[in-house]
């Protein structure tokens, strides 16, 4: 997840920078830049200004982030397991 927020702290630093550029560009350049999953959820909710896309990336993002969970799986059990199969 930091590098999601890395990213977009980054992106909101050279949109401060760049104001010459009109921000329906940049907004398009934006959403590029965004994971797949991430890209689809931010167009299915049609945030008007680029500050909205920001802040609903980062929601969608925190949301993936908390329905992951950590796997606890042993694969050096299973391995013994698949190895003492006939």
């Amino acid at each position: 997840m930091e590098e999601m927020i890395t990213h977009y702290e980054e992106f909101q630093k050279l949109n401060i920078r760049v104001k010459y550029i009109p921000e329906d560009h940049r907004f398009d350049v934006f959403i590029g830049t965004l994971k797949d999953n991430i890209k689809h959820q931010v167009h299915l909710w049609e945030p008007k200004s680029l500050e909205k896309a920001f802040k609903l990336g980062r929601k969608i993002e925190r949301k993936i982030m908390e329905k992951r969970k950590p796997t606890t799986h042993n694969y050096k059990e299973v391995s013994v397991v698949v190895a003492s199969l006939p």
